[in-house]
C-alpha cells in the first residue's frame, strides 16, 4: 500500500497552521466568529462515491466499505462523478478509478471536481508508473491504492484521507480567521521579540508590508514601550502569574501617524515553544465617538444653563435630581441646596401637587402613557426669602437608562399676572401694553368673535391685517376646530377657568407654527364677557426638542434607529411578549467584505453602500417593525408578531434584493443573515447573541446566505 499523498495544505509548516485553541480564544474575544469546534463523527453518515467501471471491483469495494459503516454510491463515468459532487449532499470522499468508461478519465474528472468542490479524492489504480504518480500529485489527490489491495490497506487509506482533509479544512479556516480578523493580530517571539506573523488588519493599519514587519518587533511600532517593560510583561505570562494582560498602547504607522489601541496579550504554545500573541483593537473610532458624545453633552448643558425657563428633573419620589441656573434664580436655592429635596416641600408647598404627581407617575409607569404631557398648571410658589411667586408648570415623563424621571419646566408668570390685573382695571393701558408686547394677544367675545388682536399675534399667524383676522370666528374656524382649540375655549368660557393649550397650527394664510395659547376668561362682576388669549410662538422650541429627540435615537448616516434606541425597543417588546405570550423575531445582518469595499473604493463608497442597503430594508419592512444600525456594517431588524420561519423567509428575500443592487462605483454587494426568534426566558443579551452566532455561521458557510 502507498501512503496517502498530501494535498499540500496539511501539516504545520507555518505557525498559523496550528493556532487552533489559542487563536480561537483570541478570535472569540474579538467577536470574529462564534463557531464551535467541529469533531470527527467517525464513520456514521460518511458517504463515499465509488467511480469504477469494473463491476467486480466496485462491488468488492462497496461491500468492504459498507461492512465498516460507510454509505456508498457507485458510478462508472467521470461525468457522473462530477454531477454527484455538485449535489446538495455531496460525498465526503471519492474513490476514483483512472481509466473510466465515457469520454473523461479519472484524472480529468478529479481536476474538475477539485476546481469546484473541496472533496478529498483517493485514486484506484493498477498502474503505479512515475507518470501516473506525478498526475495524481498535480491534481492534489489525497493518495492512491492499488487494485487488488488487502482490505486493511483500503480502509486505512480512506480513513487517513478523511482525517487529513478535515485537518486541512481546520488549518485553512483558522488561517483565514487569523488573517481576516478585524482586529490587528501579532505573533512574536518572547526572547528575540521579532514578529513571526502579522495579520492583514494590522499590516494595513500600520502601512507596512509583510516582509518589513517580520524584521521588526513591538518596540518598532510602540513609541511609548521600552524593552524592559515589555520583557517584564512577558515574564508574567511565561511564569503563569497572569493568563492575559490588558492594556492601552499607542501605535505608530509607517507614515509616522499615531493611533490608540486596546491590547490583549497572551501566550501561545506551538510545538513545545512559547510565542506571544497580541490582539489590538483600534480605538480611533471609539475615541472620536466619545469626543462627539462629550461635545453633545457640553452643548446640551450649555442649552440648559442658558434657558430662561427653570428646568428641573425629578425622580420617582418627587425629589430634585437636576436644577438649572434659571431655577436657582427663580427660587433662590442653589443646585446643592435643591438636589435631593422634595419639590413640593421646597418651593410649591401644596400636597395636592405631590398627590397628583405621584398618581400621574404611577400611571405612566404602568402604561407608558404620559397623560401630563402638554398640560400646564398655574400654581403659587415661594422663593427662598419667603415672597410668593406665580408660576406656570408643565410636566413630561421620560426614561433615562431604564429609570423613570419627570421633566419640569417652570416659568415665572408673576409679572404676567400682575399685568393681567392691571389690564382688567384699565383697558386703555392694557391695549397700549399689548401692542408692544413680545407675545401675541387676542381678545374675543363669549360667542367667539375677535374684538382685538395685537401686531405680534398678526405676525405669528401670518395675517395680512387685523381686519382680515377679525373675520374669523374662534368657535367655527375649521383649523381651530380640527386642532381642538375651539372646544378648549368654550370650556374656558363656560367654566370660567383659565387653560393652556399647545397645537401645531397652520393658519388661514398658510403659515405653519407651533402655538402655546393661554386662555383666561374676562369678567364683569360675576359674568363672563369674553376671554383674553396670550399666544406664544414655540416653533423653535418644539423644533429643538424634536431635533434633540431625533439625535438621541437616530443613526446620522443611514437615517435608521441607533443601537441605544433599538435595545430599548427590544426591551419593551420582550416585556410585552412575557405579558401576552406574543412572538417576535430578530434578524442580525452584516454586509460581506465591507472592509474590502472601503479599502478598494473609499469610505464615501462604503457610506453609500450602507445608505442604499438601509433604504432597501426600510422599503420592505412594515411600519410596526424596527430597523437599526447595530454598528459598522451590521444592522438589526425587529419583526413583531413574526415566527422564525417567516423571518427566515423574509431574510432570504432581503438577501436576494440586496445582492441585486447595482451600486455606483461599487457594483454588487452581498450580506449574511442570522435569524433568531424570542424564547421564554430570553434576555436581550441571549437573543442578540443567538442571532449574532447564526449570522457568523452564515459568514463561515460562504456568506450571502441566511442561518
Amino acid at each position: 500500500m502507498q501512503s496517502p499523498l498530501s494535498s499540500g495544505n496539511a501539516g504545520c509548516g507555518r505557525i498559523t497552521d496550528c493556532l487552533s485553541l489559542p487563536l480561537k480564544t483570541v478570535l472569540e474575544n474579538n467577536r470574529i466568529i462564534r463557531l464551535g469546534m467541529l469533531k470527527l463523527n467517525g464513520k456514521k453518515g460518511k458517504k463515499i462515491l465509488i467511480v469504477e467501471d469494473s463491476r467486480l471491483t466496485s462491488k468488492i469495494v462497496e461491500e468492504l466499505l459498507g461492512e465498516n459503516g460507510y454509505e456508498t454510491e457507485i458510478v462508472i463515468t467521470g461525468e457522473e462523478a462530477i454531477e454527484k459532487s455538485l449535489d446538495n449532499y455531496p460525498p465526503n470522499l471519492i474513490l476514483m478509478d483512472i481509466e473510466l468508461a465515457g469520454e473523461m478519465n479519472g484524472i480529468d474528472a478529479a481536476r474538475r471536481i477539485i476546481g469546484d468542490k473541496d472533496i478529498p479524492i483517493v485514486f484506484l489504480t493498477a498502474n503505479t508508473s512515475e507518470e501516473i504518480i506525478l498526475k495524481i500529485k498535480e491534481v492534489r489527490a489525497y493518495g492512491f491504492v492499488l487494485k487488488g489491495m488487502d482490505k486493511a490497506a483500503l480502509l486505512s487509506t480512506v480513513e487517513m484521507a478523511m482525517q487529513l482533509h478535515e485537518a486541512n479544512t481546520y488549518a485553512k479556516m483558522f488561517e483565514q480567521l487569523f488573517e481576516n480578523s478585524l482586529s490587528g493580530l501579532y505573533i512574536f517571539h518572547p526572547k528575540s521579540l521579532k514578529f513571526v506573523v502579522v495579520n492583514k488588519s494590522a499590516r494595513e493599519n500600520l502601512g507596512y508590508a509583510r516582509e518589513e514587519l517580520i524584521q521588526m518587533s513591538p518596540l518598532d511600532i510602540n513609541p511609548d514601550l521600552d524593552k524592559d517593560n515589555l520583557q517584564k510583561l512577558i515574564e508574567q505570562l511565561v511564569s503563569g502569574e497572569r493568563e492575559q494582560i490588558l492594556l492601552n498602547k499607542v501605535y505608530r504607522r509607517k507614515d509616522g501617524s499615531l493611533y490608540p489601541g486596546e491590547v490583549n496579550l497572551q501566550l501561545l504554545n506551538y510545538r513545545g515553544e512559547k510565542f506571544c500573541i497580541e490582539s489590538v483593537l483600534d480605538l480611533t473610532e471609539h475615541k472620536a465617538m466619545a469626543e462627539g458624545l462629550q461635545e453633545k453633552e457640553t452643548t446640551l448643558n450649555a442649552v440648559m444653563d442658558a434657558a430662561r425657563d427653570a428646568i428641573i428633573m425629578l425622580d420617582g419620589q418627587g425629589k430634585v435630581s437636576f436644577w438649572n441656573p434659571a431655577a436657582e434664580q427663580l427660587f433662590g436655592y442653589s443646585q446643592e441646596e435643591a438636589v435631593g429635596n422634595l419639590l413640593h416641600q421646597l418651593v410649591i408647598q401644596d400636597n395636592r401637587v405631590y398627590e397628583v404627581y405621584h398618581q400621574a407617575f404611577e400611571y405612566y409607569q404602568l402604561t407608558e402613557i404620559d397623560d401630563a404631557a402638554g398640560k400646564t398648571l398655574e400654581l403659587e410658589a415661594k422663593h427662598k426669602n419667603g415672597h410668593e411667586l406665580q408660576i406656570e408648570l408643565s410636566l413630561s415623563a421620560l426614561r433615562i437608562r431604564g429609570a423613570l424621571y419627570v421633566l419640569v419646566i417652570v416659568r415665572d408668570v408673576s409679572e404676567r399676572k400682575r399685568a393681567q390685573q392691571e389690564i382688567e382695571s384699565s383697558q386703555k393701558r392694557y391695549l397700549e401694553l399689548a401692542e408692544d408686547a413680545p407675545i401675541g394677544v387676542l381678545i374675543c367675545t363669549v360667542d367667539g368673535k375677535i374684538s382685538y388682536i395685537n401686531q405680534k399675534a398678526l405676525e405669528i399667524f401670518g395675517s395680512p391685517s387685523a381686519e382680515e383676522t377679525m373675520k374669523v370666528n374662534l368657535f367655527s374656524f375649521p383649523p381651530l376646530v380640527k386642532y381642538g382649540f375651539s372646544s378648549q375655549l368654550e370650556k374656558c368660557l363656560r367654566n370660567n377657568e383659565s387653560g393652556i393649550y399647545e397645537m401645531n397650527y397652520e393658519s388661514k394664510w398658510g403659515k405653519k407654527v407651533w402655538l402655546r395659547l393661554h386662555g383666561k376668561p374676562l369678567t364683569n362682576g360675576d359674568k363672563v364677557i369674553g376671554a383674553q388669549i396670550i399666544i406664544d410662538d414655540i416653533t423653535v422650541k418644539k423644533q429643538q426638542e424634536e431635533e434633540l429627540r431625533y439625535l438621541t435615537v437616530t443613526d446620522y448616516l443611514t437615517n435608521t434607529y441607533n443601537r441605544r434606541f433599538f435595545i430599548q425597543k427590544l426591551k419593551e417588546e420582550m416585556e410585552r411578549a412575557r405579558r401576552s405570550g406574543t412572538s417576535f423575531s430578530l434578524i442580525m445582518m452584516d454586509i460581506d467584505h465591507f472592509k474590502r469595499i472601503n479599502d478598494c473604493f473609499g469610505h464615501n463608497a462604503g457610506d453609500l453602500v450602507l445608505k442604499l442597503i438601509a433604504e432597501t430594508i426600510n422599503n420592505r419592512i412594515r411600519k410596526i417593525d424596527t430597523l437599526a444600525r447595530w454598528g459598522g456594517e451590521e444592522f438589526v431588524i425587529l419583526l413583531l408578531d413574526t415566527t422564525v420561519q417567516n423571518a427566515v423567509h423574509f431574510a432570504g428575500e432581503l438577501r436576494e434584493k440586496i445582492s441585486q443592487l447595482d451600486i455606483p462605483d461599487v457594483g454588487r454587494v452581498t450580506a449574511s443573515f442570522g435569524v433568531a426568534a424570542y424564547r421564554p426566558g430570553d434576555t436581550i443579551d441571549t437573543l442578540i447573541q443567538r442571532a449574532d452566532d447564526l449570522m457568523y455561521e452564515a459568514k463561515a458557510s460562504g456568506r450571502n446566505c441566511v442561518r
